[in-house]
């Protein structure tokens, strides 16, 4: 109110002249002087002075015009008059603080017998009472903006509440100590008013200005009256626009949206359109937020949809407007005006206008972050303390009736977030008491599975498993717990009624008491607690990196008698599990729970076989002891056991010199030892080969060839290879034309089977199976083999250690799955000729270098259905033995000599 300091009593006059015609349309109302005096200057400056000094107890000026008369008398130690002076009427002005000399009944003043409409039948100037129905003038616009409701029933109760409501009789009112038993009652509670409100019963003295304080008189049915102060407008609202926070969040997550709301209400009597504006700002640096950066938006009335703008508001009515965006990493400060300048529509009150968030600007609620290998988390959180004090009114005899009820109302508005949400230490109000405190405690329960994207949720429990392309990034949810609630307590309290017995002269009152009844009702602080929560998700790789592992063969060349296979065993698939647990409020693990894997992994390994050749007994070996004795030159018969060398001292220079027509029986003994490491998921048969085996085995027995290029002589007299086919004439001989024998075509000569395959069936000991399981637990924190490490993910062996590290993801092997490493050892030997069955070359064989030879085919891995066929060609043995027969002469030369 600075605007005091610059008044005198002259331009306050002045000012309520103007006012008289801004407000009510007349001219000059107030005069300089009347037939009573002039205007009071020295009662004005008094009462400017007493307003610079105490500004919040201004009332408003009195225009009273001539000097103080009536009865004098010394009260409270100061010497005044009845009456400050005259209003333009000639109405005697009551001084200020003039005390109750008459005494007091006891009855508050709005409880008064009061005469209704006073001036009707008196000779009173009305033309302000029953205003403004009686008003014979024009009320002016700026009027009606001032005081919507046009009568002064608002001003007359705040003048009655700054002047009385509380005020004790003995305080200042009382004089001489008249019905001193009544000093301690209340003479007035705060906005009491008789039956159909004060503007039913004062007769209007001074009408009220913006500056100047009007006065009225209330008439009593005991033919006294008593003076009522009616307010000056600057002391009351008026016509205002005024702001106010109707929605604002104390906090929330970095990411969440927020919507911010606020009321401008209007207490104009005619459609106003102010201006508006918003301004949202990032505290950290003082940026503003943005459509661009933070997605700010903005809703309202037509028009309203900006950052800034005009809104149309309804006579006496109310907008709503909004701000939503995108909480930033920074707490956000929210300022809003209306009508800043007081002009559109014109206003006095400009207090109301701005709000201002700051310093208590949005925060950011820091989320609680859960880690990758949690399914639920239980959690208690307390709730701000919150308290309510109830208050006795300031009424007579005033005391609480019963217990103060109510609640503090606590909703969870996120129900499918904040599950099993139960809310502790927090019972309906009902106690004796006028400080009412509540410390609620909430407890629930969030779930993995109420996290996801897309419309998908986490739930690796069920098989519902949310893949992110950076798990670094967790899912986010925002909970949100709504609280708000009141306490009531009735209350009673003593009021007196004034009965009148009795007319005229011989009428007697007395004040009687009333006990009458009220309820106190005060609200709990109202606030959204924001909870934000991250999941971070992570559910395994699907592909864990393959090892590279050798598929060749080590000297596969025609003439090594010893090979090394390796291929990559067959895949074989299996299930697998992980482990995660659950949460306590403490933030201890428990609960720990096998949780299926998203993905099969594949297990694969190293397989190998190694085939080693050697001769049992070679051919040289075989006929050693015929071409002794056939050197010594015996003719010892059974020395010459597998066949008849040449005796002959001049043939003894050919190493195996023979005669046509003698028998020449084949031999020879050759092993192999085939050793193979595969891994299967079932364990073989007892006594059973692997296929893997089994098929390699039979393709290198199979690989074996005896072959020959002698003549013999069948038991039908004919010339046939050691295959037993034919050969045709050639000369005085035969065609050469080299027989070769199998094990799977092994008959030769008459049909002759000539080579014997000595195996397992043979002796058992040829053949030698071990069975390992290549272990796996599922217990957690055990220990797995090396091999299993390999393919699963998690470990170091199949570098993915970094998603155990990072994501706290490590898999095991679902029990009940297995896998097994078989190694077999297979030796065989194949006996040519094993019966020593003697077979007779044909006396006509031409001489001439003959040759016999032992080897093994190439055997073709592809023909084979077994992963070490990506192998290819496993080269055989070209010449695994083989001896040079000399054929000089036949039997018919011995027989001639």
């Amino acid at each position: 109110m600075d605007y005091l300091k610059t008044l005198t009593p002259d331009l306050v006059l002045q000012r309520a002249n103007e006012e008289m015609k801004e407000l009510y349309g007349l001219k000059n109302y107030y005069p300089v002087k009347t037939d009573n005096g002039s205007f009071n200057a020295a009662l004005v400056q008094k009462q400017i002075n007493e307003a610079i000094k105490n500004p919040e107890n201004f009332s408003g000026f009195d225009i009273v015009y001539g000097t103080s008369h009536g009865t004098p008398i010394v009260h409270h130690g100061q010497h005044m008059t009845r009456y400050s002076g005259y209003n333009k009427f000639g109405d005697p002005v009551s001084t200020d603080g003039f005390p109750w000399d008459a005494g007091w009944s006891g009855v508050q003043i709005h409880n008064f017998s009061l005469v209704p409409s006073p001036w009707k039948d008196k000779d009173l100037n009305y033309k302000f009472d029953d205003f403004p129905n009686n008003f014979k003038g024009q009320l002016t616009d700026k009027y009606k903006e001032l005081n919507p409701k046009l009568h002064f029933e608002q001003q007359i109760l705040t003048a009655l509440n700054k002047k009385y409501a509380g005020v004790r009789y003995g305080d200042y009112l009382m004089y001489n100590k008249q019905n001193f038993h009544n000093k301690d009652r209340k003479v007035y509670y705060k906005n009491g008013a008789p039956a159909g409100g004060w503007i039913k019963y004062v007769h209007v003295i001074q009408p009220p200005t913006y500056l100047s304080q009007g006065f009225g008189r209330v008439y009593l049915e005991s033919n006294t009256y008593m003076d009522v102060p009616i307010a000056s407008f600057a002391t009351t609202k008026g016509s205002d626009i005024s702001a106010e926070f109707d929605d604002l969040p104390t906090s929330a997550a970095a990411g969440d949206r927020v919507e911010v709301s606020v009321l401008v209400d209007s207490t104009f009597p005619k459609e106003v359109s102010p201006a508006y504006s918003w301004v949202l700002t990032r505290v950290s640096d003082d940026r503003s937020l943005t459509k661009e950066t933070d997605q700010l938006e903005f809703s309202g009335n037509a028009g309203a949809a900006s950052a800034s703008g005009t809104i149309s508001i309804d006579p006496g009515g109310k907008r709503r407007l909004g701000a939503t965006f995108t909480m930033p990493e920074s707490a956000v400060r929210i300022q809003f005006k209306v009508n800043e300048k007081g002009d559109v529509p014109k206003e006095t009150i400009l207090s109301n206008n701005v709000l201002d968030s700051y310093p208590q600007a949005i925060k950011v609620a820091e989320p609680q972050s859960y880690p990758y290998d949690m399914l639920t988390k239980k959690v208690r959180l307390p709730l701000p303390e919150n308290t309510v004090t109830l208050q006795l009114p300031d009424l007579e005899d005033a005391a609480w009736d019963g217990n103060a009820t109510g609640s503090l109302n606590v909703y969870n508005k996120t129900e499918d977030l904040l599950r099993d949400f139960k809310i502790l230490n927090n019972p309906s109000v009902n106690e004796d008491s006028e400080t009412i405190t509540r410390s609620p405690v909430v407890t629930y329960t969030t779930l993995r599975k109420d996290f996801g994207i897309d419309g998908k949720n986490d739930d690796p429990e069920n098989r519902k498993y949310v893949n992110l392309e950076s798990p670094g990034s967790p899912l986010r949810r925002t909970g949100q717990i709504f609280y708000d609630g009141s306490v009531s307590r009735k209350y009673t309290y003593t009021t007196y009624e004034n009965k009148c017995t009795g007319e005229g002269e011989a009428q007697k009152c007395e004040s009687v008491p009333k006990k009458s009844s009220g309820t106190v009702t005060e609200s709990f602080n109202s606030d959204t607690v924001t909870k934000p929560y991250e999941m971070y998700v992570y559910n395994g790789r699907e592909v864990v990196p393959k090892f590279k592992y050798r598929d060749e063969i080590e000297e596969n060349q025609p003439d090594s008698l010893t090979k090394n296979l390796f291929w990559t065993n067959e895949p074989y698939y299996y299930s697998v599990i992980r482990w995660m647990h659950h949460q306590d409020e403490a933030g201890e693990e428990y609960g720990w729970t096998k949780v299926p894997g998203q993905y099969e992994r594949e297990f694969i390994q190293q397989a190998s076989g190694f085939v080693k050749s050697t001769k049992t007994r070679t051919m040289e070996e075989e006929y050693s002891q015929s071409r002794k004795a056939a050197a010594s030159r015996t003719n010892k018969k059974s020395l010459y056991d597998k066949a008849v060398f040449a005796t002959d001292k001049d043939l003894q220079k050919y190493d195996y010199p023979v005669k046509s027509g003698y028998y020449f029986n084949p031999a020879g003994s050759y092993t192999f030892t085939l050793n193979t490491v595969v891994f299967k998921d079932k364990e073989p048969a007892e006594g059973m080969m692997t296929n893997d085996h089994k098929d390699l085995l039979d393709a290198l027995v199979n690989s074996f060839r005896y072959e020959s290029d002698l003549m013999y002589i069948n038991n039908k007299k004919q010339a046939v290879n050691i295959h037993n086919e034919g050969l045709a004439p050639k000369g005085g001989g035969f065609e050469r034309k080299t027989g070769v024998l199998s094990v799977q075509d092994s008959k030769g000569v008459n049909g002759e089977k000539l080579i014997r395959v000595l195996d397992r069936s043979e002796d058992k000991s040829r053949f030698d199976q071990k069975v390992e399981e290549i272990e796996h637990t599922d217990v957690r924190g055990e220990d797995s083999h090396v091999f299993w490490k390999k393919v699963l993910e998690g470990y170091s062996e199949s570098k993915t250690e970094t998603s155990h590290k990072s994501y706290k993801y490590r898999e095991y092997v679902e029990a009940g799955q297995h896998i097994y490493k078989i190694t077999e050892t297979s030796k065989i030997t194949i006996v040519v000729n094993p019966d020593n069955i003697p077979l007779y070359t044909h006396a006509n064989m031409p001489d001439g270098e003959y040759n016999i030879k032992v080897w093994f085919e190439d055997v073709n891995l592809q023909d084979i259905d077994h992963t070490y066929s990506i192998l290819g060609n496993l080269k055989g043995i070209e010449t695994m033995d083989s001896l040079k027969v000399t054929v000089v002469g036949s039997m018919f030369d011995d027989l001639n000599n």
